[in-house]
């Protein structure tokens, strides 16, 4: 009997170790501080070819951010990593890659504005 309860008590442990362990995706708070980083960032590396709502010399980025709104880490690992995804449509980005904190932080307000369109802060 002691045996059993020492068995699962082990695998209680694995069960409850693995959980801890899981790779767990959090976006960060959209503060006014992260809304005027982000927007910040927007203005200087984003805005020159994605408006908001309308074609420019790249699409809408209202367009983009709602692609990612279900898949928030698939933002961010893209934007880590940006690839061309319509070569044929538009030139490639000329972006630097973002390191984690950076492209979570534009995540997270991208995802905000696209959630909230009237906030002030939108781009336009």
């Amino acid at each position: 009997m002691a045996m059993r309860y020492s068995r699962i008590l082990i695998w209680v442990f694995v069960v409850v170790c693995a959980l801890f362990a899981a790779d767990v995706f959090v976006l960060p708070q959209v503060t006014d501080s992260l809304k005027t980083e982000a927007a910040a960032y927007y203005n200087s590396e984003c805005k020159a070819c994605h408006r908001w709502a309308r074609k420019f010399a790249a699409p809408p980025m209202h367009d983009n951010v709602a692609q990612y709104a279900e898949k928030p880490k698939a933002m961010v690992e893209y934007l880590m990593k940006p690839t061309p995804k319509h070569p044929d449509d538009w030139p490639p980005m000329e972006i630097s890659p973002l390191n984690e904190t950076q492209a979570k932080m534009l995540t997270a307000w991208l995802l905000y504005i696209l959630e909230n369109p009237e906030d002030p802060g939108r781009p336009k």
